[in-house]
């Protein structure tokens, strides 16, 4: 299953409205690729352990039925809508990786 990973590094002067992602962001992503073979869609909040901060601030797995839908969604006409969306919740740029799972 082919998956999006998106991740949100930790940097000086960060800022992320989880709020707003979880309630706007994500629903926004999953109505407009849902047509596309989107599976499914994972949220994960980096959290302290043992007093040190997490890398990532939030991480979202956004997994597809196919290699040819991923490429049909982010390549699709949605895309340019859902990019500008993340200036409403973030000042961080995200780092992302399409990904295979192997098992």
């Amino acid at each position: 299953m082919p998956t999006i990973t998106v991740l949100y590094p930790r940097q000086d002067g960060a800022t992320f409205d989880f709020d707003y992602y979880a309630r706007t962001h994500l629903p926004l992503v999953e109505a407009r690729w849902k047509g596309n073979g989107l599976t499914g869609v994972e949220a994960l909040r980096g959290v302290a352990v043992d007093g040190g901060e997490p890398p990532f601030l939030a991480i979202a797995l956004i997994s597809f039925d196919t290699m040819e839908s991923l490429g049909a969604a982010v390549n699709g006409p949605h895309m340019a809508e859902i990019g500008a969306d993340i200036a409403n919740f973030t000042n961080v740029r995200p780092v992302r990786q399409v990904s295979e799972a192997i098992r």
